[in-house]
Formats: C-alpha cells, structure tokens, sequence
C-alpha cells in the first residue's frame, strides 16, 4: 500500500512539473496542444477571454452546405456554395435606351428561401427631369423584392427621365445579402387610420 500511494504522489508530481500536454505534437505551447480535429460535447471557455497572440490566428465557423449541415470552419473553397452570413453584391445595370433610366424587373438569381436581401446603396449616372416647367424633386423608386424563388429589383425615377442627348443611364446598386441560417425577416402592415401617428400592436423583436 506504502508503494502505490507514493507513486501516485510520484505522478501526480510530474503532472504538475510538466504543465503543457501535446497531442500529435512534441512541442506544446499551452498547457493542452491539439494539432488536428478535436470532438466533443461540451466546452467551457476562459473567462474573460484571452486575447489572441502575435503569432496566432482564429478560424470563423459556419454551417456547411446540405447535406452534411456540419458545423466548419469558413474558407473559400465554401463560396459561392456557401457564402459568409452577410454578403456585399455590386449590381451595374445598363438602362433601356428608349427609356434611360427603368430597370422594371431584374432578377439577381439569388435563392430568396436561402437569403435576405437588402438594398444598401444605389447611384444613378444622368441627371434626369420632368417634361414640363415644373421644378419637382425627383425621387427614385428602388427596392428588391422576391417571387418565383429569387430576389428581384426594380429602380426607377418614375415620371422623370434623362434629357434625349444624354446616354442611357447605369444604376449601381450594393446589396446587403443575409443568410436565413444567422437573420430572421418581419412583415408587418400598420393602418394609421386617418391620423399622423401610430403605433405597432406589439413588438416585432425585443
């Protein structure tokens, strides 16, 4: 019994001593190295968190394609299969040259069931006008909307167009494209009901 309890103590001494344990790797630089995958069913992080080091990087994980529907680590090799939560998708559009500044349907062929798209940004390339003496603001009419499974677009400065010597106008617009996996979309139709204020009749996130 003497002999076991002290080489219990005997290991239990080098444990302490040698703080830095390596799996496929002789050198350690924590007190648990793993070079390779690791699998397990629960994990307690430090608190506060410790910061990264010179020499070390991170690894951002997503949720990889169906079927597998794993999680993995994000890299390139994932796009356009399976792009980042949130994306940014630039859109030149060259407009009809008897109108100049009417996109009235174009379809960016991405899967509304997977994504959400919003409009960030636009810019249009002529000035445009009314056809009449009138001084009026124009003001665009932009937004993306979904049917058949893909996200559509529709910009146009309604009852204004470019002079006729101008050259048909380009729209630019930046799309903001969300994952359904990591956002979720509300619709919501108030009635202010013959007056200028309003409220929702209950809260759509808090």
């Amino acid at each position: 019994m003497t002999k076991t309890i002290s080489m219990i103590l005997s290991l239990g001494s080098a444990v302490l001593i040698n703080a830095q344990v390596g799996i496929n790797t002789a050198k350690p630089e924590k007190e648990l190295t793993v070079n390779g995958t690791m699998k397990t069913s629960g994990i307690v992080f430090k608190k506060p968190m410790e910061k990264l080091g010179a020499d070390e990087n991170y690894t951002f994980i997503i949720k990889s394609p169906a079927p597998e529907n794993k999680i993995t680590a994000y890299n390139d090799s994932f796009v356009p299969n399976s792009p980042a939560p949130i994306n940014i998708i630039q859109f030149k559009i060259t407009c009809d040259p008897a109108d100049k500044d009417w996109v009235r349907e174009f379809d960016t062929k991405i899967n509304s069931k997977k994504f959400l798209v919003v409009i960030s940004s636009f810019g249009f390339t002529q000035p445009v006008r009314t056809n009449t003496a009138d001084w009026l603001t124009p003001v665009p009419q932009i937004f993306a909307y979904s049917t058949n499974g893909t996200w559509k677009l529709k910009a146009d400065y309604e009852g204004f167009t470019p002079t006729s010597n101008l050259p048909t106008g380009e729209w630019t617009l930046n799309l903001l494209v969300y994952d359904r996996s990591y956002a979720k979309e509300f619709n919501s139709t108030q009635d202010l009901r013959s007056s200028t204020t309003g409220a929702a009749v209950a809260p759509l996130i808090q």
